[in-house]
């Protein structure tokens, strides 16, 4: 019976989740109520307080529960493993990818409501890199700067991924990972002025 009841709660939650992201991505946070909120969900008002105090809540839910998904992303294709080469880190990146494909339109409300969303990305990603990895660069003269170099690959990136979402993702997220190594290990050759 408990575990009926869980079933009932999640379906709930994510149809309340799922109807506010339509509404934000059509009119918007600012003109989304919360009856507007339960009429799409196909509840009423008491189901939506019943399991959110407001929107802000609501909102605060799929924020976290989004930017949890990309840190278990980047993690999870080496669980158990010491190390891995940088030439096979594309598991990571790929799930990276393939996670905001999922949920492209949570990322696309939650950018909607505030842009801070990409600094937020880049926190958690350089976080993860300092808390859970360490990146060995092979050895140069001067040495490589290891916080310059990770706040450049974590820019680059969120870069990438903002890129993505202003195409409206029109590239898979399997060539968007190939893209993003490609262009993070690819050294630069020269660069030809347009006169």
């Amino acid at each position: 019976m408990e575990d009926q009841l869980d079933r009932r709660t999640k379906r709930t939650r994510h149809a309340i989740k799922s109807a506010f992201i339509k509404l934000i991505l059509e009119k918007g946070y600012d003109s989304t109520t919360i009856l507007d909120i339960a009429n799409q969900a196909d509840y009423n008002r008491g189901t939506f307080y019943n399991h959110f105090v407001g929107k802000e809540e609501l909102l605060k839910a799929i924020h976290d529960e989004f930017l949890q998904g990309l840190a278990e992303a980047l993690l999870e294709p080496y669980e158990g493993m010491k190390r891995v080469e940088a030439t096979n880190i594309f598991p990571s990146t790929l799930q990276l990818f393939e996670h905001i494909e999922k949920n492209k339109e949570e990322f696309m409300a939650l950018l909607s409501v505030d842009k801070g969303i990409a600094l937020e990305i880049y926190d958690l990603l350089r976080e993860s890199m300092r808390k859970d990895m360490h990146i060995e660069m092979e050895s140069s003269d001067p040495p490589i700067d290891y916080e310059i170099m990770l706040s450049y690959r974590m820019s680059a990136t969120v870069g990438v991924i903002m890129y993505w979402a202003e195409t409206n993702f029109k590239y898979s997220a399997g060539y968007m990972a190939e893209q993003l190594l490609m262009q993070v290990n690819t050294r630069m050759d020269y660069i030809e002025f347009k006169r």
